[in-house]
């Protein structure tokens, strides 16, 4: 059966002399992956670059229940993007959020809310005027609203420690593996609070991101089974450190 659907390229790996396995999160099945012939077969003729990191793609393919790789029939590119692929922060968070994407969705259904999110957010981040240090730490905090364990903002005078396990303030600090400190949990609370429209104006520095981001990546850890390390993670770390 022929079936039609829109995707977001999650990752992609190469297959044979000239094809690719696309992995995409797609708007009518969920998580799906999907066999490209041919895309890479010569300079002239190559179509790889269409699966670039984030990429939103209609995709024509020979559907199958029983396949857990779909074949390919047409691809082409649904939404342009005109800065995302040239600029080289936009792109290096890309691939960090394509990660992420890659690593926590897992079902195979359609999900309308978490896709017009996904695809709402990467039109913003390519129509941004100026690129944002901190867009893809407030993209998780996002995120995990709509995966089902958004934190609590609980914070105050006495609930000054940040419990990843449990997603909320606490009052004493307990075990370091699922507690931020003191400071580390006040920095928390602060993203916690802004947005990607107000977010400039906290004047978050290199070392402040790199302490957030770590700590988000252990709470997607403690609350997403069988995530595994985030490999751009470093990447990321060494682009925005500044």
């Amino acid at each position: 059966m022929i079936r039609k659907t829109r995707g977001i390229v999650l990752h992609t790996t190469k297959y044979g002399e000239s094809s690719l396995v696309v992995h995409c999160y797609t708007e009518q099945m969920g998580r799906q992956t999907f066999m490209v012939k041919g895309v890479r077969k010569s300079r002239k003729q190559n179509r790889s670059n269409l699966f670039q990191p984030l990429f939103i793609l209609d995709f024509e393919i020979y559907h199958k229940d029983s396949r857990e790789i779909q074949l390919v029939k047409e691809v082409t590119r649904a939404l342009p993007l005109n800065s995302l692929p040239f600029d080289i922060t936009k792109s290096t968070q890309a691939i960090f959020i394509a990660e992420v994407l890659y690593r926590v969705l897992k079902e195979e259904e359609s999900n309308p809310i978490l896709n017009n999110f996904l695809v709402s957010t990467i039109q913003y981040l390519d129509t941004m005027e100026e690129a944002s240090a901190d867009f893809h730490i407030i993209f998780m905090f996002q995120l995990s609203k709509h995966l089902g364990f958004y934190p609590q903002n609980n914070s105050g005078e006495e609930q000054i420690f940040f419990n990843l396990a449990s997603g909320q303030f606490k009052t004493h600090f307990g075990d370091p593996e699922i507690h931020l400190n003191a400071e580390d949990s006040r920095l928390w609370s602060r993203y916690m609070r802004t947005d990607i429209q107000s977010v400039k104006e906290e004047g978050f520095n290199g070392i402040q991101r790199k302490i957030t981001l770590d700590n988000l990546a252990r709470f997607y850890k403690l609350h997403v089974s069988g995530m595994g390390e985030i490999r751009s993670l470093e990447i990321l770390h060494t682009f925005f450190i500044k």
